[in-house]
Formats: C-alpha cells, sequence, structure tokens
C-alpha cells in the first residue's frame, strides 16, 4: 500500500528535508541512506496556504537520511532534498508537502492498496481521482505488469494534457504488452486450462475500443478513454491478485 503523508519540510544548515517520523510510527523499518520513490502532490507555505498542487503529480527519487529530534531525543528518518528539487519547486522551510511514498530499496512499497499516515492525508486523498486512486494502488514488483502500468500512467497524463489520442496510443501499448508479454508465459494452477486463451481474446477485444483513428472531437473519446484506463487498470489488478493467490504463474523464465 504506498503511503500517502503531509509532511513538514525542516531546515537546517542550509540542509533541507522532509519530516518521516509519522511514518516510521507505522513502519518502523525506515531507515536513513535508503532509496525512495514517491509522487510530489502538493506543496503549501508555512501558513498552510496552498501554494501548487501537481496534476499530473511529479515523480521524485530522493534519499533517506535521519536528524535528531530533540524532544524525543532520538534519530528520526527524513527525506534529503537536493537543492535542484528546492529551487525547483520553490520550497521553503516550515513548508508542508504531501506526497506518496512508492518504492522503499528499490522495491515497492506494499503494493495494491493505500495507506494515508498522519494528519491530513485523508484530505489529500479525497483529491484522488479513481484512475488516480486505482494506478497508485498497483505499485507492483513483477515486471511486465509494473511495464503494463507504466503505459498506464503515460496514457493518464497524456490525457490530463487533452491528448487523447496519444492516451489511446499508450492504452493500446498497455495490452499489447499484457497481450504478447504476460499471456502467452501464463501457466494455469487453478483456473480452466483455457483460461489463457480466453483472457487474450479479451485482452484483443479491449484493444479495439482504442484502436481506430481520426480526430475524435467532444467528451464520448474522453470518457472511452478513461474507463479503457480504468478497466485495463482493474485487468492488471486481477493478474497481480491471480499471481499472489497462486492461482495463475509464469512458466519457467517468464
Amino acid at each position: 500500500m504506498p503511503a500517502i503523508m503531509v509532511s513538514s519540510v525542516k531546515s537546517e544548515n542550509s540542509r533541507y528535508s522532509i519530516d518521516l517520523s509519522e511514518l516510521a510510527d507505522v513502519f518502523p523499518h525506515i531507515s536513513g541512506g535508503k532509496d525512495a520513490k514517491l509522487y510530489l502532490i502538493e506543496i503549501r507555505n508555512e501558513r498552510n496556504k496552498l501554494v501548487k498542487r501537481f496534476k499530473p503529480f511529479k515523480e521524485l527519487e530522493l534519499k533517506t537520511a535521519t536528524y535528531w529530534y530533540a524532544p524525543t531525543q532520538k534519530w528520526m528518518p527524513c527525506l534529503d532534498l537536493p537543492e535542484d528539487v528546492i529551487s525547483r519547486f520553490n520550497i521553503g522551510k516550515s513548508y508542508r508537502v504531501a506526497t506518496i511514498l512508492i518504492a522503499y530499496e528499490g522495491r515497492p512499497f506494499l503494493p495494491l492498496e493505500i495507506k494515508c499516515v498522519g494528519y491530513d492525508s485523508e484530505r489529500i486523498f479525497e483529491y484522488f481521482s479513481k484512475i488516480e486512486a486505482g494506478l497508485i494502488s498497483l505499485s507492483l514488483e513483477q515486471p511486465t505488469l509494473n511495464k503494463a502500468i507504466s503505459y498506464l500512467w503515460d496514457a493518464y497524463f497524456r490525457l490530463e494534457e487533452n491528448d487523447i489520442e496519444g492516451a489511446r496510443t499508450s492504452i493500446r501499448n498497455s495490452l499489447d504488452v499484457l497481450g504478447k508479454e504476460l499471456v502467452p508465459k501464463i501457466k494455469v494452477i487453478e483456473e480452466v486450462k483455457s483460461f489463457p486463451e480466453r483472457v487474450g481474446r479479451l485482452i484483443k477485444e479491449l484493444t479495439e475500443f482504442v484502436q481506430y483513428g481520426g480526430p475524435h472531437p467532444g467528451p464520448v473519446p474522453r470518457t472511452t478513454t478513461e474507463m479503457m484506463i480504468s478497466v485495463t487498470t482493474e485487468l492488471i489488478r486481477y493478474f497481480a491478485k491471480a499471481f499472489e493467490n497462486k492461482v495463475i504463474s509464469f512458466e519457467e523464465g517468464g
């Protein structure tokens, strides 16, 4: 479950960092010197006034560190904010940033759910569209599924910029990954033996929804594109759960 956090920005000796103490209260294994991948959702100033809300979210790769927290006399984890990140987003001392931690030490951070951590994180979650919430929850470790998800993120970002044709292309790419790289390697364990063939036909049918070309003015193409992102997201979620529950698996070398 990727973790949604609203954290304060600390500054000491020109070093800026994001406080992770509330996250560490829930997940004590969080420590310094680790790689972390996250999305930046919004920034608020020291008076809690909104500075910027990002749509689509901004992806960051940061390092965890530690700082001395005097009230508890303990070293607490934080995320180092490099100077280029500070200047690019105009982040100041005592600002508050809303983020989603999606990977830690190169691995997905508790996939298939979303965990709200600390004060105000529920408010942030309410801003998410259904598509955003669905995609964020799919922080997976399986490489082929992750490849398909990355195309769906690209489709969503393009849709937010009103590039409907580009979004449709990315959806087709996601379905192509599932149909050509995943389905042929499926080994059935509990499902019926015809499952790979049947799911392959389903993927081909879904591809037809985003196959036609030419201009598509008006709301219907956008609505159809949103629907296809959601449907493909749920298909990937099914595969992830089926692998997790050992209903299906990859053949050797898959």
